[in-house]
Formats: C-alpha cells, structure tokens, sequence
C-alpha cells in the first residue's frame, strides 16, 4: 500500500470520489492502528458515498465503560444519538426516528413538496412528529425504562445536479449540529428559522432572527438570577437565555414548587453541570419510569446553505464539551480546518477543566506554551501532565490509546485537515478531546453539502460499530 503523496493528499474532493477501499480511504497506519486496538476501544468509522449526499461517521467509546452513542444516515437524513442510563433508547432512535420520519411523509414528493413554505413546512412537522412517536416506542420496563437519549437530526434539501440549498436541524437535548466553513472554521451568521412545539411556535411560519448555523443545547447553565421583588429573572452564564427558558418550561410542566432552584452535580474545577431533574438534558427521550421527565419535542431550525463547495454539515454529541475539553463548538470546527495552527494557539488551554484542575493543584507551569512546541511535543507533554493523575484502567486505557493516535497524526506530511484527510481529523478531534480530559463517549458525522460522489459510490466501514 502507498501512502497519498503531498499533491494528492491536496487535491480534497477530487481525491475522495476515486477512494473505494478502506485501506484507501483510511491510510495503512490507521488501518494498522485499529486493527491493534482491544474490541473495546475500536473506532467506528463509515464512509458513505451511496446517496446524494456522502457522509463520515465517526465514534470512539473514550474513558466510559460502553459506547451508548448512535449514528443513522441515508444520503439525505443524518442523526447523532447519545444515549445515557444504557444503550436502548439511543438504539431504537437509530432505528426507528428514521423509520417514523419517513412514513410522516408518504406521498409527499421529497424533492418539491417537502421543504416548500407551510405553517409549518411539512419537513418541520415530521421532524416533529418523528421524535414524539419515537417516545411512544420507548420501553417501558426495568431496567430498559431507565434509558434515555438526547438526539439530533438533519435534513438535507438541494435540488438536483447542485449542492445543498437548505438544512433543517432538529435538536433534543445538548447533541449538537452546525454549519461550518472547511477552510477556516467559521460558523456562518444568517437569518435562522425556528420552530419548537414546547414554546407554541410549532404552527406557523417559524421564528426568524440573526443567529449563527448552529443548534443550542437543552440544559441549565447556572444558578438563578434574582430580582429585588423576589422573581426568578434569568440564569447564570446564559446569553442567549436558552437555559432559564428551560428551567420555565419543566417548571411549569411539573408544577415545581418555589423553592425547586438548580444545582451543581460537579466537583470538577473548571466544570458546571446543573440540573434540576435527575438527569441533566432538560429534552430528551425514554425515560418511561420518571415521575418527573424531560420534554420530548425538538427545537427545528433551517439554515440556507449559501456556498455548498466549502461547507459541511457537522452533527455530535457533547463528548467533545465534556471537562471543557474543547470549550465551545467553534474550537472543534478550528481544530477540524486546520489541527495544525489550532494546536500552536497560545490560548489552547483557557477555559478547559485541565487547566482549572492544574490551578487548583499549583501545577500550571507544567502545561507547555503550544506556540513554542510542535503537535508531537504537544501531546507528549499534555500526557505527561494527566496521565498519573487518572483514576483506573478504563481512563488509562482510553488515555492511551488517543495518545498513540494523536502521536501518529502529528507526524504526518503536511498535517491532515478536514478537507485533506477527514477521516483522520475527524478522529484526531475525537482523540484530542480525550487527551484534554473528556470523559464521555465522543461521537460526530460531518456530511458533504457539494452533492459530489464519494468513496466510489460505496459504504466503507471499519471498526466496531456501537
């Protein structure tokens, strides 16, 4: 096998289409590497070039004990499902959301009638209806009804022989899905559409303001925030007012009395997590034995996709947030663009709960400066800074096998980016997270909105798929 040289390596789509196998698509080394690794601790990777529009799975189980994540895609519809509590609610979101999506929508033409203005558009309402009927399937008996899953799912919308035109994103719970330019990182501002069920604005042409192509996570952010009358007004570190909203909506669902305030379940320097129920997401689905659950609707919003040929489409769980390992959703699309210049940020550091941890510890001046290192020195040196310091074997497993990876890819020429090699990105940004102390499964699918062929035509899979 030979590895791509430089010019090829280059040449991005074009090199992708004529990719069949995986040996092609992944490179001999990472092939090499997962082949090496224990059962648990495989990557999933798939990439898929049989529908319009190709796609990249990628999942690594990271320093839990089982991988609850789960992927879907068919060319036109993607899903990222996390599942908590055990796999069977993400499961059967794997199998059935789509399963009910598609049957919301028989007989409608999904090329002219789907995405065509409505109040809602009927894209919107089975998005909707996909997630509610998904919850009627859930189980309903111990120990499957203590499952639950938060979820996010994507329609593409183009027109024929031409990139994507339109995404409609429907969230539930912190998964993610964004937007992103491959060159540089950037999510796009624009005039996004939303509509959400739990707030009333399902019925109607959508809510439109000027945002950012990006979902917003369903959770509490902080404490709340009192006025001098005595009324609850907002919630810390909440700019767009997502978390308060929340916290009114499952207040007045269940009735809580006055005195029901969130609270921190973390211990973690640098980490807040904030609850107000038993689980954290403030939507999500299964749960069947709750008294008191989460909200099932999802929040849909649609974005126009106005340069098809250098955005993607990115959908994840919050494996990569977790211990702020990267601190928002802007750091992972700047490390996909270009891992290079990412990893000589000066900055890389701030806000991460790696860093708090050393500060409380008095051990910040073991962190290198990554301006004066190369990625190699990088990871060896975050490495050597965290590895005592993991609990058990599950961590030092995990730790170690994101450290060999992340070796091997700083030593690549030139370094792979999401347009050169993005399997290999894709797995690094998976691998860096854990390096920085994620402990959370980490799991993401980027899709190609050029509508150009892929791979061959063909699915390719390696790994073990969760």
């Amino acid at each position: 096998l030979k590895t791509p040289t430089e010019g090829a390596a280059r040449a991005g789509p074009q090199r992708l289409q004529k990719m069949t196998t995986a040996e092609e698509v992944l490179g001999p080394w990472v092939m090499q590497y997962t082949e090496a690794q224990k059962t648990e601790l495989k990557p999933w990777i798939r990439c898929d070039g049989r529908g319009k529009y190709s796609y990249i799975e990628v999942s690594v189980k990271g320093a839990r004990h089982n991988n609850e994540d789960t992927s879907y895609g068919d060319g036109r519809l993607f899903c990222v499902f996390d599942g908590h509590g055990g796999r069977h609610a993400s499961l059967l979101l794997r199998k059935r959301l789509a399963e009910h999506f598609y049957a919301s929508v028989q007989g409608v033409d999904l090329q002219e009638q789907l995405t065509a203005e409505g109040n809602p558009p009927r894209v919107v309402a089975a998005m909707d209806k996909a997630f509610t009927k998904s919850q009627d399937d859930m189980p309903t008996e111990f120990p499957a009804a203590q499952s639950g899953s938060t979820g996010v799912a994507c329609w593409v919308h183009g027109d024929p022989g031409a990139g994507a035109s339109k995404v409609y994103a429907s969230c539930l719970g912190d998964s993610k899905a964004l937007l992103f330019d491959m060159r540089d990182g950037t999510i796009p501002p624009m005039q996004v559409r939303t509509w959400d069920h739990e707030v009333g604005t399902l019925q109607g042409p959508g809510v439109s303001n000027g945002s950012r192509a990006e979902t917003f996570c369903h959770n509490l952010t902080g404490g709340l925030i009192n006025s001098r009358d005595g009324k609850w007004t907002g919630m810390d570190k909440d700019p767009h007012g997502i978390g308060f909203r929340e916290f009114k909506l499952l207040s007045e669902r269940h009735n809580f009395p006055a005195s029901r305030k969130p609270y921190n379940i973390s211990n973690m320097p640098g980490e807040e997590r904030w609850r107000v129920l038993d689980v954290e997401p403030t939507r999500a689905l299964g749960h069947k034995l709750k008294r008191e659950h989460p909200l099932h609707h999802p929040e849909t919003k649609e974005w126009l996709v106005a340069e098809p040929n250098r955005t993607m489409l990115m959908l994840s769980c919050d494996g990569f947030f977790s211990k702020e390992a990267f601190a928002t959703p802007d750091h992972v699309t700047r490390f996909c663009a270009d891992p290079q210049t990412y990893c000589r940020d000066p900055t890389l550091f701030n806000g991460t709960c790696l860093k708090a941890l050393l500060e409380r510890l008095d051990e910040t001046h073991k962190l290198p400066n990554p301006a004066n290192v190369d990625m190699a020195t990088l990871f060896d040196k975050i490495r050597n800074v965290v590895f005592s310091k993991l609990s058990d074997d599950t961590w030092t497993t995990a730790y170690d096998a994101a450290y060999q990876f992340l070796r091997k890819f700083a030593q690549e020429r030139p370094v792979p980016n999401i347009t050169t090699n993005p399997v290999k990105t894709l797995l690094a940004a998976c691998y860096f997270a854990i390096l920085l102390v994620s402990d959370d499964n980490v799991s993401v699918s980027v899709v190609f909105l050029d509508g150009l062929q892929r791979f061959g035509g063909r699915c390719i899979d390696a790994g073990v798929c969760p």
